[in-house]
């Protein structure tokens, strides 16, 4: 197979190919350039997580987390943010961009020695949007033919616009041309799924490393308790396995951060979390100190369907959320929870999530109304008043929920604080809530609701189509029919063009004058990691962490 190491860029091909009838990107090669000569003996990375491993499926997941080295689809995200063929040879697009057709390499296999064919995407689809599958993020297969039929009940998953037509030959209908395709077809979501071994263990399907196949560079090995330990190993079949040089991954489970930092400390862990602001200080200017951004989101979510006809009556106002987000300071809410290399919120969109043509505007930076955003204390007290004023009360309560996490509930407590300091009137209840494998899960509990939302692809829609009426991320059901429209339209968008840009920050001006979420900061980690690590490619969208060409140096 002539697939190696550092293939170059999709997208650029695909950028060049818009509006040429049958334009073919066919994957271009390099000669690889590995390090072999300066790698230790030892190969093993030993990694900590605050999560059980409670699933191997797909389809269940919201986060993938380490997971995702076990799989891999039609693309791959690159470093930058960009896309590159994986297990697609080549792809065609029709000249109404409205059909991909994808050539697989036919000597890809699963961990197990089956050959991966396009039956096994067709297989994987179709199943996330079953019934009886209901895979938390199904909302991403939106634009495939007939996916927003499927997920609303009015035609079964087999109706789903993809097709195998011949064993090595992916048919991809859409109902609209979807400039952001590649970068959606990058998350795990879209990887294959082997019927075979599915139907073969039925239930017990992806419940335990020994019920499942993998197509990516690693493997699930362990067998024992999952709850406290698990590991990963190279995958035997794995096309590119000349370039896999870890020869296991140790994922222990570590509930409490002392005990993490203590396993660090004494080389057990080479990979360690930043929790405490005096940790991130002290060891800032070493080596191996790193602050990873990423593409996502913490924001304030408001029901206003719950059980006090007067508290939906309020939060119902846009000048109510106006006032909240008025009353926020997001610089010492970041400070005081996730940290200083946190971002206060400019928009929903993250920054560095998407840049314009030219390499240059970060979307981020571009999004309109971002003075609804800023800490203008006395202006959020006119405009609590206004609202208290409207509802015909003087005093409310309101409940807001957090996860049951260090940086949750540090952001809870101060958020409390600051909107109890400066809105007349106004009494804050805080609950937890536990994890859960569908964190997306409605309806919310709790009066305001504090998420973390993720884009999932490198493009602005992937945050901005969460809000829309129909879908299923946006559990406030803000509504809004000229958002909806100017979302619709970047949607349909048949490329990456000045319009389509333009289109999309008229959206998040909607949704930021609106208040119909309220973004709050842009969480940064901090970590401390073995410094003779290298090749790790750290992604800021989807998922983050890639070890398939990791290694140690002496």
């Amino acid at each position: 197979m002539n697939k190696l190491k550092h293939w170059g860029t999709f997208l650029i091909g695909l950028l060049l190919c818009v509006g040429l009838t049958g334009c073919t990107v066919v994957q271009e090669t390099v000669s690889p350039s590995d390090s072999k000569g300066v790698m230790t003996k030892n190969q093993v990375l030993n990694l900590s997580t605050s999560h059980p491993l409670t699933t191997l499926d797909a389809d269940k997941m919201t986060q993938f987390g380490r997971l995702n080295n076990t799989i891999e689809g039609l693309f791959s995200a690159t470093g930058d943010g960009q896309t590159e063929l994986a297990l697609a040879k080549k792809v065609t697009l029709n000249k109404a961009r409205t059909t991909y057709t994808f050539t697989l390499w036919k000597d890809s296999y699963w961990s197990n020695g089956d050959l991966i064919t396009a039956k096994d995407f067709v297989y994987s689809w179709q199943r996330a949007l079953s019934p009886q599958t209901k895979a938390p993020d199904a909302d991403l297969f939106v634009g495939i033919h007939n996916a927003r039929k499927i997920i609303d009940g009015r035609l079964p998953a087999t109706q789903l616009g993809v097709s195998a037509p011949s064993k090595f030959k992916l048919v991809v209908h859409l109902d609209h041309p979807m400039a952001e395709l590649p970068q959606r077809l990058t998350y795990p979501l879209f990887g294959p799924q082997n019927e075979r071994i599915a139907k073969k263990f039925g239930k017990r399907y992806a419940t335990k490393p020994q019920y499942q196949v993998y197509a990516g560079p690693f493997m699930v090995a362990t067998t024992g308790n999952t709850k406290t330990h698990w590991h990963m190993v190279p995958n035997p079949h794995y096309w590119d396995r000349d370039h896999v040089y870890l020869s296991r991954i140790n994922v222990n489970v570590y509930r409490n951060p002392k005990k993490s930092w203590h396993a660090y400390q004494s080389g057990d862990l080479d990979e360690v979390r930043l929790w405490s602001q005096s940790n991130m200080k002290s060891y800032e200017k070493q080596a191996a100190y790193t602050a990873r951004p990423y593409s996502k989101m913490v924001l304030l979510a408001y029901r206003t369907t719950g059980k006090s006809s007067t508290v939906n009556q309020l939060l119902q106002q846009k000048a109510a959320r106006l006032a909240i987000s008025h009353a926020v300071n997001r610089e010492k809410l970041a400070q005081a929870s996730y940290g200083s290399t946190s971002l206060p919120a400019q928009g929903i969109v993250p920054a560095g999530l998407s840049r314009g043509q030219r390499g240059t505007a970060d979307f981020a930076a571009a999004q309109p109304n971002q003075k609804t955003l800023a800490y203008q204390p006395q202006l959020a007290k006119k405009e609590w008043q206004a609202a208290l004023k409207a509802t015909g009360i003087k005093h409310v309560t309101l409940s807001v929920s957090y996860l049951d996490a260090i940086n949750s509930e540090k952001l809870a407590k101060k958020l409390q604080q600051q909107l109890e300091a400066t809105l007349p009137g106004l009494t804050i209840t805080l609950k937890h809530r536990g994890w859960v494998i569908d964190e997306q899960a409605g309806p919310l509990e709790t009066d305001l609701t504090i998420l973390t939302q993720r884009a999932q692809y490198a493009d602005p829609l992937a945050m901005l189509a969460l809000y829309t009426s129909s879908s299923t991320a946006n559990l406030g059901h803000w509504s809004n029919p000229t958002y909806d429209s100017l979302v619709a339209e970047a949607s349909n968008a048949p490329s990456f063009n000045a319009h389509r840009w333009q289109t999309l920050l008229k959206a998040d001006g909607v949704l930021m004058a609106q208040q119909g979420v309220t973004p709050l900061l842009q969480p940064a980690s901090t970590y401390l990691i073995n410094p003779k690590l290298n090749g790790v490619q750290y992604n800021t969208v989807g998922t983050q962490s890639n070890f398939k060409e990791a290694y140690f140096v002496k």
